[in-house]
Order: C-alpha cells, then structure tokens, then sequence
C-alpha cells in the first residue's frame, strides 16, 4: 500500500501513483509500472472515489477523453476537497488540455503515450514516446524522471504541441490503417490475397522513415492520370469513391506546380 502523506513527492522521483481507469493506457501502464517496482493502484471511473485511493504521488486519469471532465468532478466531490498540494494529477489524452485538472490538484499535467495500445497485446514499452508536461517546474522534472524510467523516448510537450502531435498520429496511424484495410478487403473480394501487397507496403513505410514523404510520392493521382483515376472509380463503392476522390485530390493539389 501506499505510503503515508507526510513522505508525497520525494524531491528526486514519483513512487506511489493511482492509476485511474480500466481501459487499454490503464492496462499497459499499470504492467510496465508495476515492472519497474512502483507501487501502482488501479482505480475503477465507474465506482465510488474513496480518499485512501488518492494518497499517491501521482494521479493518473486514464480514461477516455469525453470523460475526462465529469471524472475530474467526480473525484473532487467523493474527496469533498482537492487532492494534496504535493501531489501531481495527469491525464493521458492526446487531445484534452490541461487547465480543467486545476479544479482538483494545484499540480498538474499530461501523461500521453503516443502508440496504439490494446490490452492483452504486450508491446516493448521502452520504444513507446512519452509525452509529458506540467504546469510548473518541479512537476515537469518529476514526470521526465517517470517517463525516463519507463521508457526510452521521452519528449516534452506543451497542450498545443500534443494536440498536433495527436492529429497527426490520426493521419499517419489511423487513417493508413483503415485505407489498408479497404486495400485488403477489395482484394479479398476477387480472390486475391493481401500477402501480394506486403514488400509494396514495407517498402513505403521504408522509405517514409529515410526521407520526406512529399518526396516518395508515386501513382495515378501524382501523374495527374485521369483516365486511370476514372476507372479505379469504376470498381468502388460510393463510399470507397469519395475516399478514392478525396485523396487523388489532394495529392493532385500538391504536385499541380
């Protein structure tokens, strides 16, 4: 169990730390965390907050992000007051400020792990970038020194700075994502395997990590080949072809200098 109140912050590190949440950051922080010695108590969003939960060094919000605020509210009412003026209260949103937290603790920040996570895949949590900041100097260092400790990759990110980096991730992660799977299940419904597109796909993501993507660019839309575009239309669904549409047309407004 956690430590006492008098002994909260140690100037050099965080030891104790509430994680709040059951979902798929919950999970994975409590495993690494709980590799790493710390002492870790993960708390329901959906039970009753009960104070003795709430005597760590560190709060962590790990739920999702529409949620955040009514938790936020919900904790400070079962508390009936705020948490410890030595303790630090993150929330681990790629998107969400961070000011909304000072209604519960007069320390507080983000946590944001920037990989996908789902529970019960294990991944290396040394290569998975933490993105931390706080709102004052001795939080910041604090939550570095967390980061460091569990991962390789650590960077420094106000709101704004996370909140690209969180968009951008959407484009790159989930967006290419989603276009493999339309890769996949066109070619599924000819009977083709998607195995055929695997050194295409290794080789693309190659070559986005050596050098600018603006400069990798190939295809029918970056050669402004119409009537090859106007066939492709020819074989998708409405969906698919406003997809297909968009795109090709954002890559033709790029290239059309």
């Amino acid at each position: 169990m956690f430590e006492s109140a008098e002994r909260l912050l140690d100037p050099m590190e965080i030891r104790t730390i509430t994680i709040v949440g059951n979902g798929n950051v919950a999970e994975h922080y409590n495993n690494v965390m709980l590799k790493k010695g710390l002492d870790v108590k993960i708390v329901s969003s959906h039970e009753p907050f009960n104070r003795k939960y709430f005597s760590s060094d560190l709060v962590i919000l790990a739920v999702k992000d529409d949620a955040l605020p009514q938790v936020t509210q919900n904790i400070l009412q079962s508390l009936q007051s705020p948490l410890e003026d030595n303790q630090i209260l993150v929330h681990t949103s790629g998107y969400m400020q961070t000011d909304f937290l000072s209604s519960l603790c007069k320390n507080y920040g983000s946590f944001y792990p920037l990989q996908t996570l789902k529970k019960g895949i294990e991944i290396d949590f040394s290569d998975v970038p933490l993105c931390t900041w706080a709102n004052n100097e001795k939080s910041m260092q604090l939550l570095e020194r967390l980061a460091k400790k569990l991962s390789n990759i650590h960077y420094t990110l106000t709101d704004e700075q996370r909140k690209t980096l969180h968009i951008s991730a959407v484009f790159a992660n989930n967006f290419t994502n989603h276009l493999m799977y339309i890769s996949k299940t066109l070619m599924e419904n000819k009977d083709l395997s998607f195995e055929l597109l695997y050194p295409l796909i290794n080789k693309t993501f190659e070559n986005i990590k050596q050098k600018d993507p603006k400069l990798c660019q190939t295809g029918p839309a970056f050669r402004n080949e119409k009537h090859i575009m106007q066939e492709h239309l020819k074989q998708l669904s409405l969906l698919e072809q406003e997809i297909y549409t968009s795109i090709s047309k954002s890559i033709i407004n790029t290239y059309k200098d």
